[in-house]
């Protein structure tokens, strides 16, 4: 089962990063003589989305920040493990241009479309043939020791329990 707003919130997370990054980013550019102002602006904003979603998958493959904090990953459909890098990257650049490009409906679309499909796989996980997988039950069960699929013991402790 997919959890709707785990992925919400990990997405959430990583654009209020890449937003951060974005006004730093207008604040240093705008003390540097170079360019137009609207060159500054685009070269911000590729550097904060590149930077927020991008280089978190160099040091941990299928995971961006927010994916991380909700204990979520990104994984191929046929191999069950996190895609090669740069089909990761691909992925994210496909998705941000059509962020961008639609001004934001695309967002609306995966929104509907993770809610109504029972694996949430949306359009740029259909196309790169990828999904989002949750690691844990609940974002807090990695400290707890109940992670999916651990051991029967572990299921049958979980038998009756709100975990269900």
């Amino acid at each position: 089962m997919h959890n709707f707003e785990r992925r919400v919130r990990s997405f959430s997370i990583d654009l209020s990063l890449a937003i951060l990054l974005l006004f730093v980013l207008i604040g240093i550019f705008r003390t540097i003589d170079f360019g137009s102002d609207y060159f500054k602006l685009i070269l911000a904003a590729s550097i904060s989305y590149f930077g927020a979603l991008i280089v978190p998958n160099f040091f941990s493959k299928g995971q961006t920040f927010g994916k991380r904090t909700q204990k979520m990953m990104v994984v191929s459909t046929k191999t069950e493990q996190p895609p090669k890098l740069i089909m990761i990257i691909l992925r994210e650049l496909f998705k941000g241009v059509l962020l961008i490009g639609t001004y934001g409906v695309y967002m609306l679309i995966c929104g509907i479309m993770l809610n109504s499909r029972k694996d949430g796989r949306v359009i740029h996980d259909l196309i790169f043939k990828t999904k989002v997988i949750c690691l844990t039950l609940y974002v807090s069960d990695k400290e707890q020791g109940y992670v999916l699929d651990q051991t029967n013991s572990a299921r049958k402790n979980l038998e009756g329990s709100s975990y269900d």
